[in-house]
């Protein structure tokens, strides 16, 4: 997976890093860890951050996440 593509999509969504964060249930460091190293989030940390993405925001995420899968 892309390294960037949950920064990408929390971006495009204008969703904050504090915002992403609480969605996600983790503390502000750890959410910019589990952005640098993308293979870390949990599912249910994945579900809350599309919960809060824009329809733009979830496309990114969900195509980045499916490559994960393919690359």
């Amino acid at each position: 997976m892309n390294d960037d593509v949950i920064g990408a999509a929390r971006r495009a969504s204008k969703v904050t890093v504090e915002e992403a964060a609480g969605v996600c249930g983790l503390s502000k460091v750890t959410y910019l860890q589990r952005e640098q190293h993308p293979d870390q989030f949990r599912i249910c940390e994945l579900m809350g951050l599309h919960d809060c993405l824009t329809d733009l925001g979830k496309r990114i995420l969900v195509e980045g996440i499916a490559n994960f899968f393919t690359d």
